[in-house]
This record gives structure tokens, sequence and C-alpha cells, in this order.
């Protein structure tokens, strides 16, 4: 498995300084954020990204992310769509082809799931005439929040697996995977081609439904059962990136270069 880190876990690191520090603490990859990367660009060229991504040896997983895209109005759904086609192009130039898309939140608890499935495809498949124009490719990352509109890997299949869309894979964020009361045995479920990527973390101890995602914490030390969910990863044969993603507000005031080699310490002992 590779390993990567996504920028959340850094998210106030000047974005030279993050991608040097991870890269120095051996991770291959990065999962750039779709507003650091625009802020970044203000100042430098597209140029200038890629010439840094490669000088620390560094693979653009993805861009992160196409958010909240699937009930949201018709307006902001326009807006989701200019912004996607700016981090197409930029990916275009850096070598980065894949866009991670993430479903609502539930503005009408009582919504039932076929009219979620149904408004979910057919925003996807605008996005997908938009991922066709730029040769990308979107995978789907369930959020394991009770008002997310789709918190489960059940469902998030139903969806993908639709025959109107292109191939599309999974996103499994172990923080969404235990807060959305999965079982390590549903990772059967997924047929290995459709899961494309990993984000790994742990989390301080609370009730599953008290959790956010500024509890986030390094692999190790929370109380996930992460060591059952990586074997599992094995035992189905998964090969692909697993990408480091917190938002916890503590790390982003500390050296990044720790941060940087704690994480690879902490996944190291895990894996």
């Amino acid at each position: 498995m590779k390993l990567a880190v996504n920028q959340a876990t850094l998210m106030k690191t000047e974005m030279e300084i993050f991608l040097r520090a991870i890269s120095i603490a051996g991770f291959k990859g990065v999962e750039l954020r779709r507003d650091e990367t625009f802020v970044y660009l203000e100042n430098h060229t597209i140029e200038n990204l890629k010439t840094t991504l490669e000088k620390n040896n560094l693979e653009c997983v993805t861009f992160n992310a196409i958010e909240l895209f699937s009930l949201c109005p018709e307006k902001e759904f326009k807006r989701i769509m200019r912004y996607t086609e700016k981090l197409m192009d930029i990916g275009n130039q850096i070598g980065c082809d894949t866009i991670i898309t993430v479903p609502s939140f539930l503005d009408e608890p009582n919504m039932n799931d076929n009219t979620i499935i149904i408004k979910t495809i057919d925003r996807l498949k605008l996005l997908a005439k938009l991922a066709e124009k730029y040769d990308f490719k979107l995978c789907f990352e369930p959020l394991g929040f009770p008002n997310c509109s789709v918190r489960k890997v059940d469902m998030a299949l139903k969806i993908i697996q639709n025959e109107e869309l292109p191939k599309m894979g999974l996103v499994i964020d172990t923080f969404h995977f235990f807060v959305g009361e999965h079982s390590i045995n549903e990772l059967d479920k997924i047929e290995p081609e459709k899961l494309w990527l990993i984000h790994l973390n742990d989390a301080i101890e609370k009730p599953f439904k008290e959790l956010q995602d500024s509890n986030r914490v390094l692999p190790c030390r929370g109380f996930f059962n992460l060591e059952m969910f990586v074997q599992k990863l094995k035992e189905i044969g998964y090969n692909k990136w697993i990408s480091l993603e917190l938002f916890n507000q503590r790390l982003w005031e500390e050296d990044p270069y720790n941060v940087a080699n704690d994480s690879m310490d902490s996944i190291k002992k895990l894996l």
C-alpha cells in the first residue's frame, strides 16, 4: 500500500513547506485541498505547483473535494461545476486525474433513500460529463454523520454502480466508517476494483454520535479498531493509496516537520 497525506492534516501550513515536510517524512503522495490550492495559485503559477511536487517526488493522488453537491440548490451546484472545472484543468497540468465527490447533508430529514439515490446519480451524471472532457475520474466518499444523505457503504455502492455512470470508485474514511456504525466485515461487500482510496485516521473516545472531525487523531492514538480494519484491507487485496486525513486544529499549530514524522511513525506502527 502506498502512503499519502491529505492537506487537511496540516491545513494552516504553507503549500511548499507542507509538501517538503511530508516528502522528507517519506510519503509519496498528497491529496490537495480545493481552497488551499486556489489560495496558493493567487501568488504562484500552476507550473510552480507542478515543479514543487516534482522536486519533492510527490504524486498528487486526488483533489479534495466536490463538496455537498448532491442535494444543494441549482445555483450552488453551478458554482460547484465552475470550481470543479478549474480543478480539473489544474489537474491536467500537474498530473492529477482524480477528484473526490462528497454528498450533501439532509435539509429534509424524512427524504427517502430512493429519492436521495436518484438525485445523487443525476448530479453525478453532470459531473461525469465534465470529467470526460478533462479525462478525470470521480470517486465518492460517504460521510458517517447521522444527518448525511449517504452515510452507509451499501447505499454508496448502489449509487456508483448505476449503469448510467462511468466507472467510479469509493473512498472509505476510517472516521466516517466507524461513525457510520459499519462492521469490519462490510469491507467484504466492496469489490477490490471499486475501492480506490482509504482515508486513515483515529479519534478520541466519545460516543459515535458526538464525534466531530476535529476529534481525529493520529492512528493508534484513539479508540478505533484500526488493526482489524487494516487486516481486512489486506485480506481483500487492497494495495492502493492510504492517505492520512486529520482535521485536528491542534496539529495545525505544531511544527509541520514533526507532525509529518509522527504521522509516518504512527502509520508504520499500524501497518
